[in-house]
């Protein structure tokens, strides 16, 4: 068995799915499109995502001058949990799939230490180099993955795969070793435009180019500020990512009917990916409003949720239950607006409340409009009461 093969078979033994690999040669291509974007300002809002980064990301070697091989490498993570339990009376918010068990990047990691150190002990002394990559380190992910025949470029942006369309996680290791390369898959979308077409916010402006700041997943998990007054009737009940590309495209749809079929849903993916008690597919919001910073770190403790941090979410259940339009919200709405702590999560509720109306809502949008002591609430106040009376001229 040859060196590359035995990784292979290592990293299929450690519960990867999928395992491809690619020279360290740069990434020229995807460092042009990264710049291109930045300079567009399609990735505004992540300030840390520089022209710089691009090219180191884009350079394997810049991260391991004596990289020779780099591993792309999958984990398949969907699991077959209803997305959405709202129902009358019972409001409940969407959470992107990848984010509905443990934090992907621990579990992944481990198991990218344990192959990494298998990996060690084939080279010769002093040349054992390896380093890992799960998502946010330097590394372009779905460019090394499509060079290393992993996958393809969707035009929502997201790495194809045949066996498990676009629900995988994406990991590497850069390797000093010289490992035989795999070559890109001649495939692509073909004419299909379903995800361009389906994203409520128009953020997937062309194939193959999304617009940061206009993606349900940036507004619910990077934004730390308000989200913009237009966009926020098209987040829907999202509150913490958004899967509608991926639930539209026929790609995962035949790998969803497929696993279906062979049972494997109940077998694949594993446990740290299943829906945790305290998170879960679809949570109900109304009592999300009502937690405190310490319940909040306590509930999603090892959860991807905790990115968004408390205001956050918070700002995003206010949203979310302003969309849903259910009156059994509004008490929990208005309270969030007299007595929340947060400015940014006083001033969405107050949003809620405008979307939802009536005269409980009223009244407690005039008082946050009179007596708020943060300028922005009073604002989002008044905004919201317009709301309201534009609503009311439409039905005269």
């Amino acid at each position: 068995m040859s060196t590359t093969e035995y990784i292979k078979d290592r990293a299929y033994d450690l519960g990867f799915d999928l395992v491809r690999i690619t020279s360290a040669e740069p990434f020229p291509e995807a460092e042009a499109a990264l710049k291109e974007r930045i300079a567009a300002g399609l990735m505004s809002g992540l300030d840390w995502f520089t022209a710089a980064r691009a090219e180191v990301s884009c350079n394997p070697r810049a991260l391991l001058p004596p990289a020779r091989s780099v591993i792309s490498l999958a984990t398949f993570y969907l699991t077959d949990s209803p997305r959405d339990l709202t129902t009358s009376g019972d409001p409940h918010g969407r959470v992107s799939s990848y984010a509905w068990g443990d934090d992907y990047h621990d579990s992944i990691r481990a198991r990218l230490e344990h192959l990494a150190a298998a990996i060690r002990t084939l080279a010769p002394p002093g040349d054992e180099k390896t380093i890992l990559f799960v998502d946010t380190g330097r590394m372009v992910d779905r460019a090394v993955a499509q060079r290393a025949g992993l996958g393809w470029y969707g035009k929502n942006t997201l790495l194809l795969t045949k066996e498990w369309g676009s629900w995988v996680f994406l990991s590497e290791i850069v390797t000093s070793l010289e490992l035989e390369p795999d070559q890109p898959l001649q495939t692509n979308c073909g004419q299909c435009e379903l995800c361009l077409q389906a994203c409520p916010t128009g953020a997937i402006i062309a194939p193959y180019v999304l617009d940061n700041r206009r993606c349900i997943s940036y507004l619910t998990i990077e934004l730390r500020g308000s989200i913009p007054h237009e966009l926020r009737p098209l987040v829907g009940s999202h509150i913490f990512g958004c899967d509608i590309c991926q639930e539209v495209c026929p790609v995962n749809h035949v790998a969803e009917t497929r696993l279906h079929a062979s049972g494997r849903f109940g077998a694949r993916p594993r446990l740290e990916f299943q829906p945790r008690a305290t998170v879960g597919s679809s949570p109900a919001l109304i009592p999300l409003l009502a937690l405190t910073e310490e319940e909040f770190r306590e509930r999603f403790r090892r959860s991807p949720i905790k990115r968004a941090k408390r205001r956050g979410l918070l700002r995003n259940v206010c949203v979310a239950l302003g969309n849903i339009g259910d009156p059994i919200a509004i008490p929990a709405l208005a309270h969030a607006l007299a007595s929340h702590d947060e400015p940014l999560v006083r001033g969405h509720a107050a949003w809620g409340l405008g979307r939802i109306g009536g005269t409980e809502a009223h009244t407690a949008l005039s008082t946050a409009a009179a007596t708020d002591p943060d300028e922005t609430v009073r604002a989002e106040a008044r905004y919201a009461l317009e709301m309201l009376a534009t609503a009311d001229r439409a039905t005269e």
